[in-house]
């Protein structure tokens, strides 16, 4: 996976573990999503804690699209520089989110 794919395909990474898992994540750009398949709820926390994304989604793959009040716009060089600026704030503060289902 060297660029983002925009279209209806899922792209699969068989890991190791869950270290191997974070350090996949770590090593590349931040991602737009990450979602999170896992009913270990520590697991869950670590990924988050150790990772960074635009938002999170726990256990469902739609609520991270059909929830318009959500944030997208990404982190890092994923940030959406041309989402307008409404104070200052915006400027320094990035919005993300978790979801769990």
């Amino acid at each position: 996976m060297q660029e983002e794919i925009f279209g209806p395909v899922l792209p699969i990474v068989t890991v190791s573990d869950m270290e191997d898992a974070i350090n996949f994540i770590n090593e590349r750009e931040k991602p737009l999503a990450l979602y999170i398949f896992c009913s270990d709820q520590k697991a869950i926390k670590r990924m988050i804690e150790e990772t960074t994304s635009g938002g999170v989604t726990v256990n469902d793959v739609m609520m991270h699209y059909t929830v318009s009040s959500l944030p997208f716009g990404g982190v890092g060089e994923n940030h959406d520089k041309n989402h307008p600026v409404q104070s200052v704030t915006d400027l320094f503060n990035t919005l993300t989110f978790n979801v769990f289902k």
